[in-house]
């Protein structure tokens, strides 16, 4: 997605966030409760996010090595918040976001200069984190589990094929002993049969 589009999409996704902005009372009047998003106090945000987008690796490093180095000197609350975005976006190396969602946890529990904007839009970023931290550990389980089923299936056939295999053998030693009594038949009528071929030699003609 190019960054303009992104961009775009983040504030759609921030509109629909921001719906918890109005209540309704009991005779349906809106009542606002909390300030929309400004646009332009996100900005950064959506800046570094639109940097972070896929297609470029060096570009997405930069953004990633840029925020961390403004976090690290800066410490403040929006350079970390802006950190933990590039660091929990999908789809670069780096991209780690259990980290990222242990930042903006620890940043929103404790005391932080950000308003009401940035805490809803980092809440936001929270959820999404920790949804994708959640789908990681059932696909380490599936993942898991498959291969425990593999592993139990090519045990199960080795055992098959071993079975097959002395089965095997004790067929080809049953075929061998059967060819050896019916060489010791054979070798025998043989033997009867020259004995009684000497007989009839040694016997005189009846007159």
């Amino acid at each position: 997605m190019p960054p303009a589009a992104h961009r775009v999409a983040v504030v759609a996704l921030l509109a629909l966030l921001s719906a918890c902005a109005t209540l309704m009372d009991a005779e349906g009047t809106a009542t606002a409760v909390t300030p929309a998003p400004s646009p332009a106090i996100l900005a950064p945000y959506l800046e570094t996010l639109a940097q972070m987008t896929p297609g470029d690796p060096l570009r997405q490093q930069a953004e990633l090595d840029a925020t961390l180095a403004a976090a690290e000197q800066t410490r403040s609350s929006a350079d970390t918040l802006r950190y933990a975005l590039a660091l929990g976006s999908a789809g670069h190396a780096d991209s780690n976001p259990v980290e990222a969602k242990r930042l903006i946890a620890e940043l929103l529990a404790g005391p932080h200069t950000l308003d009401r904007s940035e805490s809803v839009f980092a809440g936001a970023f929270l959820r999404e984190f920790d949804a994708r931290v959640a789908l990681y550990a059932d696909l380490a389980r599936l993942r898991e589990e498959s291969e425990q089923q593999l592993k139990s299936l090519d045990a199960t056939a080795e055992r098959r094929a071993d079975a097959l295999a002395a089965e095997n053998r004790s067929l080809k030693r049953a075929l061998a002993e059967a060819e050896r009594k019916l060489k010791a038949v054979e070798e025998m009528e043989r033997s009867l049969l020259e004995q009684a071929g000497d007989t009839g030699a040694d016997t005189p003609p009846r007159p």
